[in-house]
């Protein structure tokens, strides 16, 4: 500035001092005192945006030096330009070795995935966001890594010159996340996981297996009400009795073994299952619920329990029968024509102290643990005391009876020491028995025609093998099975199969016996068809032999 020059000073650098600076004139000396303030808040503005702009270098610098994530720029020709140490990392590489390398050169093996990324940022002006990756990078070419990257282009003077990258290396993630998907899609058990309020937020593959419902179809619903609702039996389940749900009201974990849960089918899966609060500090976020199905087990327990119950019958049997807690009951078989009447003897045993206990309570096990001979003999013998006074009585004997070696000759020797006429015993076998041992079966009727005993073949119909034993097998009545005879007046298919049974023991010279008659009308249809004779509660009810 011609006439002026500018002094150091101490405080300012740029105080201006003109050689006028003493002039007497006033004006003067004002008008330098102002363009020295001017100039003077010129350079404290400039030093403090240069202050500024270094901090922001600095501060810019620390970020990207310290930054836990990639950040880079890659200009057009696809070089890269800049990178902090978290890029350099991730690439696998040093710094100083990728600077200035085209990306390709450096990550040979990612670049099918990453040039069209670039090249749509580059031709669009637009980010591409949360692109996963996964490859092998240089530095680590045995390993498999996964990476979360954002492209950004980035303009100059409104020109893109490049493009910015922010690269998340999720490699640690991605394990954890195929770890649990793992876990989650292999466990046996099922599992829910259901929000504060109780709505399923999650379903393993187990749980959707076992319970028949896709994750998506319950999500957002009530778990209760969705899956909790009743009982094993079928009885209503309230929510407010619900103990599940107090993992989440009294933040503690819940475990039973006898739960039940419902399918989608409506069917009930019988559960053992656990409830665990989700806690974060202090609140409650939810439950998690972990269940398996007990189906095998229960049925398991059941047969265990049936197997010791059976122990028990089996000494309770013996006792009977060493006690002679064993009696007979009698019904009586009614002839619908000209035949003789005829009853039917039913086994019972009395108690210890003196109920009467039904068939289908013991047979079964005496039947299972070898005792049910024993009792067949014990009948065999009472039935010929019975005919011996001129009683024309019906036997039932077992599979393991008609097929041993020692059923006929005991019948043969009760007939003869009993003086009972052989046509007034007859003994009832059901198909079952004799397809036991058919050899054996078949050799046992003959026996017992040949000693002028009568045979009926029981619960006729209800086989597929009986028009075989007609046949074959000299049978004297075919008991028509009380499936046919119950509602025989309302059921025409039940009075076609009576009216082709009563045909086919015409044809082959044998009579016919109906069970379960209870009413007058049956007896008035049975005798239309032309049965011979009929049983039931309609003609009395079986009651002790004295």
């Amino acid at each position: 500035m011609p006439g002026y020059r500018v002094a150091p000073d101490s405080r300012r650098e740029g105080w201006i001092e003109a050689p006028c600076d003493r002039s007497p004139n006033p004006g003067h000396r004002k008008h330098l005192r102002a363009l020295n303030a001017k100039l003077i808040e010129k350079v404290d503005q400039l030093a403090a945006a240069e202050r500024r702009t270094a901090e922001s270098l600095t501060l810019l610098e620390t970020l990207q030096s310290t930054a836990p994530v990639g950040l880079g720029f890659v200009d057009r020709e696809f070089r890269i330009r800049q990178m902090n140490e978290s890029l350099a990392s991730v690439n696998g590489l040093p710094v100083e070795q990728q600077l200035g390398r085209t990306v390709q050169e450096v990550v040979p093996d990612l670049w099918d995935q990453i040039e069209p990324v670039y090249r749509h940022v580059l031709d669009t002006g637009r980010p591409v966001l949360n692109q996963e990756q996964q490859g092998r990078g240089p530095g680590s070419p045995g390993d498999s890594r996964s990476w979360l990257a954002n492209y950004y282009p980035v303009r100059l003077e409104g020109e893109i010159i490049g493009i910015g990258l922010v690269v998340l290396d999720i490699t640690e993630r991605r394990l954890a996340e195929d770890f649990r998907s793992v876990v989650m899609d292999t466990m046996a058990e099922g599992m829910c996981v259901a929000d504060a309020d109780g709505r399923t937020t999650m379903l393993n593959a187990a749980a959707s297996r076992m319970l028949g419902w896709t994750e998506d179809e319950l999500n957002g619903r009530l778990m209760h009400d969705a899956i909790h609702h009743q009982h094993a039996d079928g009885s209503p389940y309230p929510r407010a009795d619900c103990e599940l749900l107090t993992a989440v009201t009294e933040r503690r974990a819940i475990r039973t073994t006898d739960d039940a849960f419902t399918r989608k089918d409506g069917s009930i899966l019988p559960v053992a299952c656990s409830a665990a609060p989700l806690l974060s500090g202090d609140n409650v976020h939810g439950m998690v619920v972990v269940f398996r199905d007990t189906t095998e087990e229960q049925a398991e327990h059941a047969r265990v329990r049936r197997e010791l119950d059976a122990l028990s019958w089996l000494g309770r049997i013996r006792d009977a029968l060493d006690e002679g807690r064993m009696v007979l009951y009698s019904q009586p078989i009614v002839p619908l024509g000209d035949g003789a009447p005829a009853e039917e003897l039913l086994i019972r045993m009395i108690g210890p102290t003196g109920n009467v206990i039904p068939p289908g309570s013991f047979l079964p096990v005496a039947e299972r643990y070898g005792l049910i001979t024993e009792i067949d003999n014990w009948v065999v013998g009472q039935a010929a005391t019975l005919a011996a006074q001129g009683r024309r009585v019906e036997v039932n004997l077992s599979a393991e009876s008609v097929a041993g070696p020692s059923m006929l000759n005991f019948i043969r020797e009760k007939v003869h020491d009993s003086g009972a006429r052989p046509q007034d015993l007859v003994f009832e076998i059901t198909e079952t028995a004799l397809m036991r041992d058919l050899g054996a079966g078949e050799d046992f009727v003959r026996g017992v025609a040949k000693l002028g005993c009568g045979l009926a073949l029981d619960d006729f119909g209800t086989g597929f093998g009986s028009f075989t034993y007609l046949k074959k097998l000299p049978v004297d009545y075919l008991k028509i099975d009380i499936e046919f005879i119950r509602d025989l007046v309302g059921s025409e298919a039940n009075r076609h199969v009576v009216t082709a049974i009563v045909s086919l023991a015409r044809a082959f010279g044998q009579q016919t016996i109906a069970e379960g008659v209870e009413d007058a009308e049956t007896v008035e249809v049975l005798r239309e068809y032309g049965v011979d004779y009929a049983q039931g509660y309609h003609f009395g009810r079986p009651t002790a032999i004295e």
